[in-house]
């Protein structure tokens, strides 16, 4: 990995942006090793032994939407596991099953969410049987039941998370000003990066920079910079599960480097870290008040009118419930798999914040690449330590254009 903390001069060139991943050829066999693996995998019994090979299976169905026989054979054969027996394992099936369908393994999730002692389990079941109106249950049901079945649910992240969602599903008309949002300086003579995003994560969010001095990075005709970006996982569930959507919330900018995991290619990532998943000195830049991760220095990061706002925790109950390794990369993806989804060609991810990448799998060159360019503007600011703050700013059901945040600014 190449990690940078200081501005370069080097601006990232699209036209010497190049791969052999996504030759044809090269991505043909990389993935069709993998479906052949998950076809052998789903033949194999479960135990022990086979529990990771397991969940490494049921993650690749996962993120190439496969959802054929065999594959729902698979599902069910994993969702038939005695219930807490293999917890990973368990997690991971009932995260695919959520992906893959909304009603045909409604019986088997109800079984672990009547069962399970784990809060991950019992939240990734609740949001499936609830989204499959199973038994046409209500909000009210899976809150009460949430209560009773845990009764320290409330200093739990993730059974808090959950809490909140099903009991504040009108949780936009509590949502304080965005423009002093994009006032705030979070900490002096920082580069802040917004990226907005609608409930339904399947529409396009929008991306910004603020430079040190409070101003935004601007296109050369004058415009506010963006770019759309992509914040939703391949299971879409809610950001206070593993490998959910990315969760809201203020993350740590530390640099940017070049992933070496294939998928995502050779273009520049924003480095970004959770809080818990490095040291408050880090997180905070050197300018917290506690040596451990405290509400109250993150508390502090925000705007009097959002300190007490709810959503805007979510990155710090999903960081201490153990998320980490959220990034902002782009993406050399197969585009086919994702054809069928109302956000292609952007590509989903386990979490990460995606930009639009383009290759020609002839050539393995980049043809397009919004990625390069967040990068390269947020280079132009010439300090690559700040803040990311990630926001749901409403329910509407439709990409967010650079026109609504620029009358935020106007206000």
């Amino acid at each position: 990995m190449f990690f940078s903390n200081s501005y370069s001069q080097r601006k990232v060139n699209i036209n010497k942006m190049k791969t052999t991943f996504v030759l044809k050829k090269n991505k043909d066999e990389f993935y069709q090793k993998i479906i052949s693996n998950i076809y052998n995998t789903f033949k194999t019994d479960i135990n022990k032994q086979s529990a990771t090979s397991w969940r490494k299976a049921l993650n690749d169905t996962e993120s190439l939407f496969l959802n054929d026989k065999k594959i729902i054979s698979g599902i069910n054969k994993s969702l038939n596991i005695k219930v807490d027996k293999y917890l990973k394992l368990q997690r991971t099936t009932l995260t695919v099953a959520y992906s893959s369908d909304e009603n045909i393994f409604s019986e088997l999730v109800n079984k672990f969410f009547q069962s399970t002692k784990d809060e991950t389990s019992y939240a990734i079941a609740t949001n499936y049987l609830l989204r499959a109106n199973y038994l046409d249950r209500k909000n009210k049901f899976y809150v009460k039941d949430l209560e009773n079945q845990f009764n320290a649910w409330d200093e739990s992240s993730v059974l808090k998370s959950l809490h909140f969602d099903l009991d504040n599903s009108n949780k936009f008309n509590s949502l304080p000003s965005l423009t002093k949002l994009l006032e705030h300086p979070f900490q002096k003579g920082k580069t802040i990066i917004y990226s907005f995003h609608r409930k339904n994560r399947n529409f396009p969010g929008l991306t910004i920079i603020k430079k040190p001095n409070g101003t935004f990075v601007k296109n050369k005709d004058g415009t506010i910079f963006s770019i759309p970006q992509l914040a939703i996982s391949f299971s879409n569930l809610p950001g206070y599960i593993s490998n959910g959507n990315t969760p809201e919330g203020i993350y740590s900018i530390v640099g940017t480097y070049i992933s070496p995991t294939k998928t995502i290619g050779p273009t520049p990532n924003v480095l970004i870290r959770s809080p818990f998943e490095v040291s408050p000195r880090i997180f905070f830049h050197k300018k917290n008040k506690y040596k451990k991760f405290n509400k109250e220095d993150y508390k502090n990061l925000l705007p009097k009118s959002w300190q007490n706002y709810f959503p805007i925790y979510n990155s710090f109950y999903a960081g201490k419930s153990g998320r980490k390794l959220i990034i902002m990369h782009g993406s050399t993806d197969d585009l086919d798999y994702y054809k069928q989804q109302s956000y292609y060609p952007m590509s989903p991810t386990r979490g990460c914040l995606s930009a639009k990448e383009i290759w020609d799998e002839k050539s393995g060159k980049c043809l397009e690449s919004d990625q390069a360019k967040l990068i390269n503007a947020f280079y132009s600011t010439k300090k690559l330590k700040g803040f990311l703050v990630v926001i749901e700013i409403d329910d509407k059901n439709k990409p967010i254009s650079i026109e609504e945040i620029t009358k935020l600014l106007s206000k």
